[in-house]
């Protein structure tokens, strides 16, 4: 049996999001707001909202802190990175999940949102 063709503009069967955390208001106090994650810059992909063109990133670099252990530096891909400015309604919208709660209420499309992250990490 062969898999179903996909349409253009479907990339792939799972879009993958990440939003950063700001720092805790202690650690910014402090001054202890290390950083071990770059947000890569925008590629040539835009996305026009409004009439507006922008584009998002969508890669981090994680640089291990400086100690004995020897660890390689990573990159990683996601369909789009939210950094730590953004609001929940940027998310929100930024992600499109009101369209697909609108296709599986009202369309009867399948759907299904996961999110991962630390307990009290305000998931919604």
């Amino acid at each position: 049996m062969n898999p179903p063709k996909s349409s253009p503009s479907q990339a792939s069967l799972f879009e993958v999001y990440l939003r950063l955390r700001p720092p805790y208001a202690q650690q910014q106090q402090d001054g202890h707001a290390e950083r071990f994650l770059t947000v890569e810059p925008p590629e040539t992909t835009t996305t026009v909202k409004n009439g507006v063109s922008r584009s998002s990133p969508t890669q981090i670099i994680l640089q291990p802190p400086n100690d004995s252990r020897k660890r390689a530096v990573e990159k990683f891909a996601f369909t789009k990175v939210f950094e730590e400015n953004v609001s929940q309604l940027d998310v929100f919208k930024g992600t499109g999940i009101d369209s697909l709660i609108e296709g599986v209420l009202c369309d009867g499309r399948d759907g299904m949102v996961a999110t991962l992250g630390v307990t009290g990490s305000g998931k919604v």
